[in-house]
């Protein structure tokens, strides 16, 4: 009977609301700190109609290796994140959870990321993605971007 119970009271719980406030502590232009001879810039519009623009390019020295259009928009379902990588077609990834300063997008049927977070920190932004089970986690530790 308590089996039963405890059941019930699981499956009676509320479903979390869609994370709809866009990340506006985002926008900026970022870029990593470290080594200096690899480097990745990203930049965020401030959010306006419900859609945060951006894009990133990463590199060694003078040599390009990876770019990458995307979005941030807010949907009747909530926030998702979308990217296009190297120009392709690309995937979106529907919010999981946000709270202040942080948010996290999850699309468990993606190939790789299956997961991207991104952190507001007293330096910058902290970006991570990561596969199935935190497997192949990438991370990046990015400041304000000064010309």
């Amino acid at each position: 009977m308590s089996l039963l119970i405890g059941l019930g009271m699981l499956l009676a719980q509320p479903t979390p609301a869609p994370v709809t406030e866009l990340p506006a502590w985002l926008a900026g232009a970022w870029v990593t700190t470290g080594d200096k001879d690899a480097w990745t810039e990203e930049w965020w519009s401030t959010p306006r109609a419900g859609l945060m623009l951006g894009a990133s390019r990463s590199g060694r020295g003078q040599v390009l290796s990876f770019f990458e259009h995307a979005r941030i928009i807010r949907s009747k379902d909530g926030l998702q994140f979308c990217a296009m990588p190297q120009g392709n077609a690309g995937g979106c990834f529907p919010a999981a959870s946000a709270q202040p300063g942080e948010i996290v997008f999850e699309n468990k049927a993606h190939d790789y990321p299956t997961r991207i977070v991104c952190r507001k920190t007293e330096q910058g932004v902290d970006a991570e993605i990561s596969g199935p089970n935190g497997s192949r986690r990438q991370s990046w530790r990015m400041v304000p971007l000064r010309n």
